[in-house]
């Protein structure tokens, strides 16, 4: 159980249930030249997110690493990029990789898998009163595994995982406020958000692994638009 958090991981929280949900509806896109869709994503509710990091020394000079990461979303998201609006959300990430403590370069491949699941059943999430609680009740998501180079990231295998976590509110409440934009010639992107945030404890597990070692915890209410305008090249 643990509670250290930054306002800057609720924001890439939602920047990464963006991307989520963009390769959800799109499908791979690694070898498509053609830009991404016009549209808006806003989501207007309370999130809850945990992440840890730890790793093991194995005695023969590598080190091998495990991180997870699980946020869950109560309340609605409305997606013009797909036309579709869902009312709650669980993302989990979990990853295992080995290096050389001498140069630091991977020994063996990585192993990086995400996934989320949308429109859960009644009960599945939990809120509680002023950033009091989050509840996630055992749930089975699918997840992918991602094969990624220095250009491209292509899905690979997927598989099913269990995740169930308890978010409880702990010091004092402070709101926030961001905004931000990009234009790389081809596409501009503009994202911001307004809301509410609390340190918070958690206990939980992804794929039977329990969150310890680094990490954070945090809980929010509020609301975040993402808009992205593309032109042909």
């Amino acid at each position: 159980m643990f509670h250290r958090s930054s306002p800057r991981f609720r924001i890439a929280g939602i920047a990464a249930a963006v991307l989520a949900l963009l390769v959800l509806s799109a499908g791979s896109v690694a070898a498509d030249t053609t830009p991404p869709p016009n549209g808006t994503f806003t989501q207007n509710g309370t999130s809850a997110d945990a992440s840890s990091w730890s790793c093991t020394p194995n005695g023969d000079d590598t080190t091998t690493c495990t991180d997870l990461g699980l946020s869950v979303f109560a309340g609605k998201m409305s997606d013009s990029f797909s036309g579709v609006s869902h009312r709650n959300q669980v993302c989990a990430y979990l990853s295992t990789y080995t290096v050389d403590d001498a140069t630091g370069e991977y020994v063996g491949d990585p192993v990086f898998e995400s996934g989320c699941a949308v429109d859960l059943p009644n009960g599945t999430v939990g809120v509680g009163k002023n950033l009091t609680s989050v509840t996630l009740a055992t749930t089975t998501i699918e997840v992918h595994e991602y094969i990624c180079d220095e250009f491209t990231c292509e899905p690979g295998s997927s598989r099913d995982v269990t995740v169930v976590g308890t978010w409880t509110g702990v010091g004092s409440t402070y709101s926030w406020k961001h905004r931000s934009s990009s234009d790389d010639g081809t596409c501009r992107s503009s994202d911001s958000g307004k809301g509410s945030s609390r340190d918070a404890s958690f206990a939980g597990t992804v794929d039977g692994l329990s969150f310890g070692g680094d990490g954070y915890a945090s809980i929010s209410n509020g609301k975040f638009t993402y808009r992205s305008r593309c032109i042909e090249v």
